[in-house]
């Protein structure tokens, strides 16, 4: 990808690259994404597009670095030493801030579509690798502050709440796009709550 390229791109036209890339890698997998849809959905021509990316790979890891950039400035992870002092109390703060949080962020939502058709990118375990370092973190202030289950291994434990955690987010994706959702999102939040700290608790 030419860095001096797109840095002169317009910020209009990259903006239209980015959503239409988007929104292509959030509606099918990788393989399935079509270069040639993006091209006209941005309107751009072929030669243009090519002069700024090099190829598919390349699009798409910029989309999930742009997507995540975006997201952040609506949500920032607090710092897992944020967590040391009441624990649960914490956690439960920053649970319903990301439930407030996420149906404002298009980003957000966009980007996790992206990412749960596209387990297997570079681009994307680059994402959950940071994710799952901060949710390790997040278990060890806990397991100091004697708020959380020490008998478990700290590596299944983060692997555990991990997976739980991906297993909440394409629940709640399939719910907010079900045309009569049978749970509404505050009591999805509850429930989810509910199963971390059955899951966790000292």
């Amino acid at each position: 990808m030419s860095e001096t390229a797109l840095a002169r791109m317009r910020p209009e036209k990259r903006a239209a690259l980015i959503d239409a890339a988007a929104r292509e890698f959030a509606s099918r997998t990788f393989e399935e994404a079509s270069l040639n849809r993006i091209i006209s959905t941005c309107g751009m021509s072929k030669s243009s597009f090519y002069h700024v990316v090099d190829s598919k790979d390349d699009l798409f890891a910029l989309v999930v670095t742009d997507l995540a950039a975006a997201a952040r400035g609506f949500w920032i992870p607090p710092a897992p030493d944020s967590f040391s002092d009441g624990f649960w109390d914490r956690a439960r703060s920053v649970w319903d801030d990301i439930a407030r949080t996420w149906p404002d962020s298009p980003e957000l939502t966009l980007l996790w579509h992206i990412v749960y058709a596209n387990t297997d990118s570079p681009a994307v375990r680059r994402l959950a690798d940071r994710v799952e370092e901060w949710v390790r973190a997040v278990l060890i202030a806990g397991r100091e502050a004697a708020a959380i289950d020490v008998e478990c291994p700290l590596e299944l434990q983060t692997l555990a709440v991990f997976s739980l955690l991906r297993t909440f987010d394409e629940w709640a994706l399939h719910l907010t796009e079900s045309d009569s959702p049978t749970v509404g999102p505050e009591e999805i939040s509850v429930h989810q709550f509910r199963l971390l700290t059955r899951l966790l608790s000292a």
